[in-house]
């Protein structure tokens, strides 16, 4: 279980978060939905490390994660995108991948002089996890392609590969649907809800909200830094407050 309690972040004079509090579960989706500048990406940087908020904690079953400390936190199990994906374009896509892998002792030069079947064999079980992946995210045809010559969806995909190379338990996506074709959106939803099966944690910000809908099970909604609602995607559809600040439009005229 993930939780957020009571964080609150300043930028100077600017109130970015104040006093958030969200509960993300294993075996399940968490949305995080709210207009540009709400602080989505602010709470997840926070999650990830990036930030050290002014008050509040975050903890990964129990545990404090250390906050300011992206590094470790990844190495508690927590992994991220980012809306922009990261790329190395002129890798292939099998190559980004591999780049995803997490600790190789490939990268210890004395195991590469006194443990080379070591090494061999972590390189041969990180290339088969790779493809095992890659055909999940039916992309094992692009795996020869440079990761430049992808579209922005599969760009997107991409980086979600990259991300379960390390198996994280939570995962923190930044707005994986923006720009992405239907057809891409609909194998990002179902890779999702494997996600979600395998038992991982999964939050995501998202401004589309058919695949709100599709993949969450429970909705927090931003606006200003605070937290104004949360519930199931059908609780936010008719919930009055989110329709007036998020959606702009009276309750009995919108549909989501």
């Amino acid at each position: 279980m993930l939780n957020v309690t009571d964080v609150s972040l300043s930028f100077g004079g600017l109130k970015a978060l104040d006093t958030v509090s969200v509960a993300a579960a294993p075996g399940a989706v968490t949305g995080l939905i709210g207009p540009n500048g709400s602080g989505k990406s602010t709470l997840l940087n926070v999650i990830g490390g990036v930030y050290l908020p002014d008050l509040g904690k975050v903890t990964l079953n129990g545990q404090a994660l250390p906050l300011g400390r992206p590094d470790r936190v990844a190495k508690r199990g927590v992994g991220r995108t980012f809306q922009v994906p990261k790329l190395a374009h002129r890798l292939t896509v099998f190559q980004n991948m591999l780049a995803g892998e997490r600790d190789h002792c490939g990268e210890s030069l004395p195991n590469l002089f006194f443990r080379p079947g070591r090494v061999a064999r972590q390189e041969k079980e990180a290339s088969g996890r790779a493809s095992t992946i890659l055909n999940r995210l039916g992309m094992y045809h692009k795996a020869n392609d440079l990761a430049g010559s992808l579209s922005g969806g599969q760009q997107k995909l991409l980086t979600m590969g990259m991300l379960l190379m390390a198996d994280p338990a939570v995962l923190l996506l930044d707005e994986p649907a923006a720009g992405v074709n239907p057809v891409l959106i609909e194998q990002q939803v179902a890779f999702l809800k494997t996600l979600r099966d395998e038992g991982r944690i999964v939050i995501l910000i998202e401004h589309n909200m058919d695949m709100i809908a599709n993949v969450c099970d429970r909705v927090y909604v931003l606006d200003a830094g605070s937290v104004i609602a949360s519930g199931t995607p059908h609780e936010i559809r008719a919930n009055e407050t989110v329709i007036r600040s998020y959606l702009g439009q009276p309750a009995n005229t919108q549909e989501v």
